[in-house]
């Protein structure tokens, strides 16, 4: 279960921004939206991030992402290796100081509160802290490091031989150190942050389209895809993967794949073959056409196909979907059948949560019924280049109140993170 994310000092964001997952304790508000965390408040099954082009809604999931593969690629690291962060770059105070992630979590009932700070050559400081339950609201330290100091709790976070062994480099992250080395609570954060807190880009689907060619092979999560794609009404009956045919490819190429998968098992799949139905004169079924997926099918039909298994995976177990752009190439009322599955106990009783951003207004329109005040979050830059996040429920409840028309009113301008537009017409008279 997230809790909230924190980033400071990364690309568009010069101050620290958060984007909370907890619920304001307006009762009135859409109950279905919302599941007790199990730590004294509810948190929200998902969130959309509405605001200007430019004006940070990419780059909060990307930050998500960046703290996430950090996270999991760090314990390989080399000691010469660079960090790949970009601090804000606007300002010259921003250069000088590093960049902050952190993110609070919930895991088989302990809550988590993980951060970092770093520059392109070295982990600034690190901090691990866990909460048992409810009835202990103070939390542990587990450690925290500055620069090549380690504090450690010796007692629940065994890490002594990798620190007096001097193992942990200095653009390493311990967490991921001491993942590798299988310390018990580090593997279980670990755990979290690269499994269970999904990141992807809805423009690009070809990064998870092999995830879900790769489902196709388990009959049961096959049928579930399927099941997916025939409520979407896009008329495909079956479906399966096609694997890529390595001798079809250059040597090198060859060579560089069976290196990468070597001893992985790793499958690369080409395409995905749909079948369709085909008719008769007297519009009879009579058999099934096969198509490709990626010559013979709509992108918005291959895009809903790759998203599928991320989603139902999702679903299934429990985990954190963040998606930037959802709605590319989908139809506005798909990806309300999305967000609908997420908000409902009854296709989300594991309480997985989705976060994605779009300019898709018609999600915020009275009909819709989607989103809750505090579900609802805006990025703006300011006159100085930097990006803020704020949600609707930041707003009095005399200014904003739940049966106002969102839509009409971000659209307006009531809510700010719009575009101010100059005069197109004088363009090609200047």
């Amino acid at each position: 279960m997230l809790i909230q994310f924190s980033v400071k000092n990364y690309k568009i964001f010069a101050d620290e921004v958060k984007i909370s997952m907890v619920a304001s304790k307006d009762d009135t508000l859409r109950e279905n939206n919302v599941f007790d965390s199990g730590f004294g408040h509810h948190l929200l099954k998902s969130a959309v991030i509405y605001g200007a082009n430019a004006s940070g809604k990419t780059k909060l999931i990307k930050a998500m992402g960046f703290m996430r593969n950090l996270v999991e690629n760090s314990g390989t690291y080399q000691s010469n290796g660079k960090i790949n962060v970009e601090n804000f770059r606007l300002n010259t105070q921003n250069e000088k100081e590093p960049s902050l992630f952190e993110v609070i979590f919930i895991e088989k009932n302990e809550m988590y509160r993980y951060g970092f700070e770093v520059t392109k050559e070295k982990i600034i400081s690190e901090w691990l802290f866990v909460r048992q339950n409810n009835d202990k609201p103070k939390e542990t330290e587990l450690f925290y490091r500055n620069e090549q100091n380690f504090e450690y709790n010796k007692a629940k976070f065994k890490v002594k031989n990798l620190i007096d062994d001097d193992k942990v480099k200095h653009n390493t992250l311990l967490l991921s150190r001491a993942d590798v080395d299988n310390e018990k609570t580090a593997k279980k954060v670990f755990h979290w942050i690269t499994d269970k807190w999904r990141t992807i880009s809805g423009l690009n689907s070809n990064n998870y389209l092999g995830f879900t060619a790769s489902k196709l092979e388990d009959q049961v999560f096959k049928n579930q895809i399927i099941s997916f794609l025939k409520d979407a009404d896009l008329g495909i009956q079956d479906l399966k993967p096609k694997l890529m045919d390595l001798e079809d490819l250059p040597k090198q190429l060859q060579e560089l794949i069976l290196k990468e998968s070597e001893g992985k098992g790793t499958k690369i799949y080409a395409d995905v073959t749909t079948f369709r139905k085909k008719y008769n004169g007297l519009k009879e079924p009579i058999g099934l056409v096969e198509f490709s997926m990626e010559d013979d099918e709509s992108s918005g039909t291959g895009k809903y196909f790759a998203l599928s298994a991320p989603i139902l995976d999702s679903l299934l177990n429990g985990h954190i979907f963040v998606v930037d752009e959802l709605d590319a190439a989908l139809h506005p009322n798909l990806v309300c059948k999305i967000v609908e599955l997420f908000n409902s106990p009854k296709t989300n009783p594991k309480n997985a949560q989705l976060i994605f951003n779009t300019h898709n207004t018609n999600l915020l329109s009275p009909d819709a019924q989607l989103f809750r005040r505090d579900q609802i979050w805006f990025t703006e830059k300011n006159h100085y280049g930097g990006a803020t996040l704020y949600s609707l429920a930041d707003f009095k409840t005399d200014t904003v109140r739940k049966e106002d028309n969102y839509e009409k009113n971000y659209i307006s301008g009531r809510y700010g993170a719009i575009p101010f537009l100059g005069d197109f017409s004088k363009i090609l008279n200047s």
